[in-house]
């Protein structure tokens, strides 16, 4: 997916009738979580998703467990929310990645007892241990995630202002998704956040959504972790501009009616 191809294809998104485009974005927002949820384990899949976050009735997937439900209903608060603030031009700051942290987690997270106190997702409370995921690279130390956090939100505040190009407004978003997962700040739901926080930049210039899909986890997984290995952005800019160019394409298609 080239540069050209995004940019001809937001065009034809921002160009949809007004009803068309609100019914782009609704079903937007409902792939971005139903995938968001899926990657992360959730058997909730996109049609039990719209059924449930948009249906008069929302209905549960029979045999579905509640906790795939729970963290879609929190991952769809919690993009909200991201809508929300990015509609009134607020720029991040370390608490309200806390407090998306804390949405994504409201129904699913589990106090944790450290040695140096108790850590709560549902606060959005930052790790106080190190982690370590197989076949990951290590996460930096505990001690230096609050400086880590601080400075990523700093450089957003001074970056996102003065982007002015289609170009550099989603390469912010996702270097601001890369560098939030590599920081790991959080016991758990760091992919959600990241996630989130790339659609709050996006949101912020008024740029569609991108939705990581779930088919494409393992390449996801794998553009994460070369990034980290190699310190280079590369390979991971060109995968989420491939996820960018697929997610416009649905945006299309689902807000085109179909000739009868």
């Amino acid at each position: 997916m080239t540069w050209t191809e995004i940019e001809r294809l937001t065009r034809q998104v921002q160009q949809l009738p007004p009803t068309q485009q609100q019914t782009s974005q609704q079903l937007s927002q409902v792939m971005v979580s139903a995938h968001s949820t899926m990657i992360e384990g959730s058997r909730v899949t996109v049609l039990e998703a719209m059924d449930f976050l948009l249906g008069e009735a929302p209905a549960l997937g029979p045999g579905k467990p509640l906790e795939g439900y729970d963290m879609l209903g929190d991952h769809a608060r919690a993009l909200d929310l991201v809508v929300a603030r990015a509609a009134a031009r607020q720029l991040p700051g370390p608490v309200f990645l806390r407090e998306l942290a804390a949405a994504v987690m409201r129904s699913t997270g589990r106090i944790m007892n450290t040695a140096l106190g108790t850590v709560d997702p549902t606060q959005g409370d930052l790790r106080r241990t190190n982690v370590f995921i197989v076949g990951a690279t290590s996460f930096p130390n505990a001690q230096k995630v609050p400086a880590l956090v601080a400075a990523l939100v700093g450089e957003l505040r001074e970056r996102m202002p003065v982007a002015a190009t289609l170009r550099e407004q989603l390469e912010l978003a996702f270097e601001a998704h890369q560098r939030l997962v590599s920081i790991h700040p959080f016991n758990d739901g760091n992919g959600h956040t990241s996630r989130l926080l790339m659609n709050y930049v996006q949101r912020f210039y008024g740029q569609p959504l991108t939705i990581v899909f779930r088919e494409d986890r393992q390449a996801y997984f794998e553009a994460l972790e070369q990034s980290r290995v190699t310190e280079d952005l590369t390979v991971f800019t060109a995968f989420m501009l491939g996820q960018h160019g697929k997610s416009l394409t649905y945006q299309l298609s689902a807000a085109t009616p179909r000739p009868r």
